[in-house]
């Protein structure tokens, strides 16, 4: 059979066709065999292989072969679960945060007027924690803080302060707890002693930059008032400025009471408050002079910024004054001998409960006020 030009043409023309697709098909074969490779000649390093899978598979799980296993002569897979997107590390909170809304009109009557069960749903919803801890959610706080309140007979006065000092941290985007330090009957009130079971038991619970000893009777007016930590070597005096006290006119230089911050290097450093002051007053003296002995710089909030100075504000809750302690100026003179043994280092307590309670954590002490330290009628 004689065959035609145009037929041997077109014989020709798809076994070229053919050829060519065969030729490709062995390429892409070749190519792909050595882009994912796992055996030892190129198989890449781990990091590689875990971010290449991860952008290949995104959002999904999937099976790998076991690097091991290959290796071996193996062929069955083993399940790894690769994390679609890895947990990305939290932007910082703003230096100031945008839920800030300025001054309020603080009213114990009003605060009250809500039930307790009621406020504690709501401070659950809102982030609070049992043991009144909180986190924020926005972002990675700046300052991670212990508010520490020495109590006694006070229940309506850390009501009000429970439900106000909540939300106002929360607008500041702080990570905070607040830790009642409360003393049982028995003996004169000692409001240093509180204070340092306060740390020593906090340091127990968590890992706190800085400490807050607050007076539970104080309430800041205004949510810009920084309760951010103060800098190592700069205790911060926050109550300079009292509603009870010449109308906010700010308390002399000597005043270190009601609310002071201080890194916990810093109350370490210093030993503390002292164990001695049985009754009112003296104590937070006697903290000023530990803080200037050990050349640190007492600060105040808006210090240098004079027209912020309504914003340091803060509100007294109405309370029947305690007597003073007439051995308190004794006890100041006496102040440098007994920096280095009385504080932190000698602090004895008996905890008899530490319970988490839905808006802060409950210490419950029983102090020992030593014979020596009671004052001409004092039982």
């Amino acid at each position: 059979m004689l065959i035609s030009y145009s037929q041997s043409f077109s014989v020709f023309r798809n076994l070229l066709v053919i050829s060519i697709f065969v030729i490709c098909l062995v390429l892409m074969f070749h190519l792909t065999s050595n882009s994912v490779h796992f055996g030892n000649d190129s198989a890449p390093n781990s990091q590689s292989s875990s971010l290449f899978y991860q952008q290949l598979y995104k959002k999904t799980d999937v099976a790998l072969f076991s690097q091991k296993s290959r290796d071996e002569g193996g062929s069955a897979p083993i399940e790894q679960k690769i994390d679609p997107e890895p947990k990305k590390k939290r932007q910082l909170c703003s230096l100031v945060s945008p839920k800030l809304i300025g001054w309020t009109n603080i009213s114990a009557e009003a605060i009250l007027k809500e039930k307790d069960d009621v406020v504690e749903r709501t401070m659950a919803e809102s982030g609070v924690e049992p043991g009144g801890k909180y986190q924020t959610k926005e972002c990675q706080s700046r300052s991670k803080i212990a508010i520490v309140v020495p109590l006694r007979n006070r229940t309506e006065h850390l009501q009000v302060f429970l439900r106000y000092m909540h939300p106002f941290l929360q607008r500041q985007q702080l990570d905070y707890a607040i830790i009642v330090a409360e003393q049982t009957e028995g003996s004169l009130f000692n409001r240093g002693a509180l204070m340092n079971v306060g740390f020593k038991e906090a340091q127990l619970l968590d890992n706190f930059q800085c400490f807050f000893f607050h007076d539970v009777d104080n309430l800041p007016e205004n949510d810009g008032n920084p309760y951010s930590c103060p800098e190592d070597g700069k205790p911060r005096h926050m109550t300079f400025s009292l509603s009870r006290w010449n109308n906010y006119k700010p308390f002399p230089g000597w005043y270190f009471g009601g609310v002071t911050a201080l890194t916990a290097n810093d109350f370490r450093k210093i030993n503390g408050f002292s164990n001695v002051y049985w009754g009112w007053g003296g104590e937070d003296d006697d903290l000023l002079r530990r803080i200037r002995f050990h050349k640190m710089t007492p600060t105040r909030a808006m210090d240098g910024y004079p027209s912020l100075i309504e914003m340091a504000r803060y509100k007294t809750l109405t309370h029947k004054k305690a007597e003073p302690s007439p051995i308190r100026h004794k006890l100041l003179r006496e102040g440098t001998k007994r920096l280095k043994s009385d504080g932190l280092k000698d602090l004895t307590y008996k905890k008899l409960a530490l319970e988490l309670k839905p808006l802060y954590t409950k210490i419950l002490v029983e102090l020992q006020q030593p014979a020596n330290r009671k004052a001409p009628g004092q039982h």
